[in-house]
């Protein structure tokens, strides 16, 4: 059953390898871009499997032609012919989750001109369903889904950049939504994001102004409505916010993607829905848009900006602690106005896809990360990947974790093979194995490979 959190969406291939964070030439991190055909006026890109085959495909919101491209994935990081559907009035911005309950992944389209949000409603294959359109507010330019009110059916979010507002639709759990109630955030949203900011398991809403030039937090309540905004000071024209955990404490802060001051701000989460000031770290020429994920496998959320002025993508490697390295740029297509990562060809490591506005078409840079079993130096057992190489209880967790309840990607599975088996499979005779080790035998565990 597909989950319903962006988080677990947006890091669908994050199975990374532990390498110390100067392990590998910055430079190096990505291919060069190769570009391919979209509409006209890509302004956001996404990416999910569409017809489950197990490939990553691509959807793209074209703000000057109207409509959505889909781009089926080939599993190599390489894409067929973009199909179009027709959407709203300016195209800006494009999700994607089940709405209707049919474990098939479907569409939402913010369009800024015609002032609603387009529902296309996948069939299972990579083919959509014909647009059907809600009402929003005035001048939405981005769009946001998650349960809001715990009913287990994916709600809508759409920052209107003319009424100074947020949208909340919510869904009815057959692919329709419920009028639009609208929340006051500052002046001038341009992007939205929700995931849980206070740890009460209610999703709550940032919202980026770009008139304002800050960042408003509306936390939810649990039913569907919110608090009143409060907001707090980013960069100059911030076009995009993310959240994501940068400092391993387990909450959600910020980043924005501010255009006019050509750099990122990080706000750090105090985990009680309040933030700390804003600290900006440069990211090149006018950033459009910001991701998080974790690019070079340390174990540590990483940046990448997308500079509409400046043609290429700012990759910002994390410390872990909530501070960041200095921007490392890569070329892309004219004018990139969104960047979305997954793993587009199959090998577990995060890759880029970035929507260019001026050159008609998507980049996409794949990630170079060695793929070998570099992360695991003499004996296996360093389920978790923590310092010194020691094999204790926390393995066995983590061991029994990935095995039965997260799943969540292992750091190394080259390390959790402590039963050295051929196929390098991680099963119910490695937790055996380790349990054996720890606790009963003692015997030595498998070496790595």
């Amino acid at each position: 059953m597909k989950t319903k959190t962006f988080t677990r969406v947006s890091a669908v291939a994050a199975v990374c390898m532990l390498f110390s964070v100067n392990s590998l030439p910055a430079q190096d991190l990505f291919d060069p871009h190769t570009e391919y055909a979209a509409g006209n006026g890509p302004n956001s890109v996404f990416s999910i499997d569409f017809n489950g085959d197990g490939n990553n495909d691509l959807a793209v919101a074209n703000g000057n032609s109207d409509n959505v491209s889909i781009l089926l994935g080939n599993g190599d990081g390489s894409f067929q012919s973009p199909v179009n559907y027709a959407a709203g009035g300016r195209s800006e911005s494009v999700f994607s989750i089940d709405f209707n309950k049919d474990d098939r992944y479907d569409l939402a389209i913010a369009n800024y001109v015609s002032d609603n949000v387009s529902i296309l409603l996948g069939n299972g294959d990579g083919t959509f369903q014909s647009a059907v359109n809600y009402a929003a507010g005035d001048g939405p330019h981005s769009v946001f889904s998650i349960d809001f009110n715990t009913d287990g059916n994916n709600d809508l979010a759409v920052a209107n950049g003319n009424s100074d507002d947020v949208s909340v639709l919510l869904g009815n759990g057959d692919g329709t939504f419920q009028s639009a109630v609208n929340y006051a955030a500052a002046d001038g949203p341009y992007s939205v994001f929700s995931i849980d900011f206070n740890g009460d398991d209610k999703n709550d809403l940032a919202v980026a102004n770009y008139v304002s030039s800050d960042v408003s937090i509306l936390l939810g309540n649990g039913d569907g409505t919110f608090q009143s905004a409060v907001n707090y000071a980013a960069g100059t024209s911030p076009r995009c916010v993310f959240s994501i955990d940068f400092n391993a404490d387990d909450k959600n802060d910020l980043a924005t993607a501010n255009l006019y001051s050509s750099n990122i701000s990080i706000l750090l989460g105090n985990g009680d829905g309040t933030f700390q000031s804003a600290v900006n770290y440069a990211a090149g020429g006018g950033p459009w848009s910001v991701f998080s994920i974790d690019f070079d496998c340390d174990g540590r959320n990483d940046l990448a900006a997308a500079n509409g002025n400046r043609d290429n993508v700012a990759i910002l490697r994390g410390n872990g602690n909530g501070t960041f390295q200095s921007a490392v740029a890569y070329t892309t297509g004219g004018g990139p106005h969104s960047v979305f990562s997954s793993d587009l060809d199959g090998d577990g490591y995060n890759d880029l896809a970035t929507a260019n506005l001026l050159s008609n078409d998507v980049s996409i840079l794949l990630n170079t990360t060695d793929t070998s079993s570099a992360c695991c130096v003499g004996l296996t057992g360093n389920v978790n990947c923590d310092p010194g190489d020691v094999v204790d209880m926390g393995d066995l967790t983590r061991l029994i974790d990935y095995l039965f309840i997260s799943f969540d990607p292992l750091c190394c599975r080259y390390e959790a093979n402590v039963n050295g088996s051929s196929d390098g499979v991680v099963d119910m005779g490695d937790l055996t194995k380790l349990i054996d080790f720890l606790f009963i035998s003692f015997n030595p565990l498998a070496p790595c490979p």
